[in-house]
């Protein structure tokens, strides 16, 4: 048999022993996780060195909470000898039945020096009130801003 075979073939066992391995039914209904709020964070940043800030971006998703929300992000970077940290809000108003899912921008100003291109770290936490947290840390590349004409 071609190569290309061999592996839909293996494909095929495999899914074959994980469902025996689960004990699913072909057909058999499987409950759904119960749905939590989510965020993230982009893989690239930006820093404006001159005004010491960076900007951070993502995604969020509210899952089944439905109240008011922002973003508080805490970035971090290694800069020469000291480190060079912050902290900024992004504001992304409601979840709402409507509006369950989105885009997130933080501006975030330095503490103390200023933030430069390379890599960093984001605390980022997604906050629904009254009582919903929800938190990731994640590696970001901060880039410098280009002066758009």
């Amino acid at each position: 048999m071609p190569s290309a075979r061999h592996a839909l073939l293996a494909a095929g066992l495999t899914t074959a022993a994980t469902v025996a391995t689960l004990g699913l039914a072909p057909g058999a209904a499987v409950a759904a996780p119960t749905s939590t709020p989510t965020i993230s964070v982009d893989w690239f940043g930006t820093t404006e060195p001159h005004a010491h800030t960076a900007t951070v971006r993502g995604r969020f998703a509210c899952g089944a909470e439905r109240g008011l929300a922002y973003i508080e992000v805490h970035l971090s970077q290694r800069a020469r000898r000291t480190s060079v940290t912050g902290f900024g809000f992004g504001v992304i108003g409601a979840c709402t039945e409507g509006r369950t899912a989105g885009t997130w921008t933080a501006t975030i100003p330095a503490d103390q020096g200023r933030f430069r291109p390379g890599p960093a770290t984001t605390i980022a936490r997604l906050v629904v009130e009254p009582n919903s947290l929800t938190e990731t840390t994640e590696r970001v590349r901060l880039r410098p801003r280009c002066a758009r004409p």
